[in-house]
């Protein structure tokens, strides 16, 4: 029998942006949207009828990279 079904990440918090787009990907299959935003920023509505995971970045420590960063990716 699967384990619980994630609905958030918080280990995720500063993993390279694509890494924890794959992560989650893996983890929920079910979802087909991220909606990816700079901090501080709101979500605006999920489109009818479909999941999203909200994940938000900002610039990594390297030169061209981003990172998750609090609050942890969540569906919503």
């Amino acid at each position: 029998m699967p384990g619980p079904v994630p609905e958030s990440w918080p280990d995720l918090i500063g993993t390279e942006l694509n890494a924890a787009v794959q992560i989650i990907s893996q983890e929920r299959p079910d979802i087909r949207i991220a909606r990816v935003l700079p901090p501080g920023e709101a979500p605006s509505p999920p489109p009818q009828d479909q999941e999203r995971v909200i994940i938000y970045n900002d610039v990594g420590p390297v030169p061209n990279t981003w990172v998750v960063v609090p609050p942890a990716p969540y569906v919503g």
